[in-house]
């Protein structure tokens, strides 16, 4: 979603200033469970790198 969407949808309507700020809130939650999500995905990646890292002791050898 873009702000372009956001916005449009705030202005869609006849909606009060309560309106607009529940559907804000409601956006900002399913970006923020979004958000979430990638970050748990790139902890995953970042421990996949991590274990095929050579350890301090392989990489003193491999010097």
């Amino acid at each position: 979603m873009t702000i372009t969407e956001i916005e449009a949808m705030l202005e869609s309507g006849e909606k009060t200033p309560e309106q607009k700020l529940r559907l804000l809130k409601q956006v900002r939650a399913t970006l923020m469970e979004e958000l979430h999500g990638q970050q748990q995905l790139v902890d995953q990646v970042d421990y996949l790198i991590y274990t095929l890292q050579p350890t301090k002791k392989t990489r003193r050898t491999l010097i």
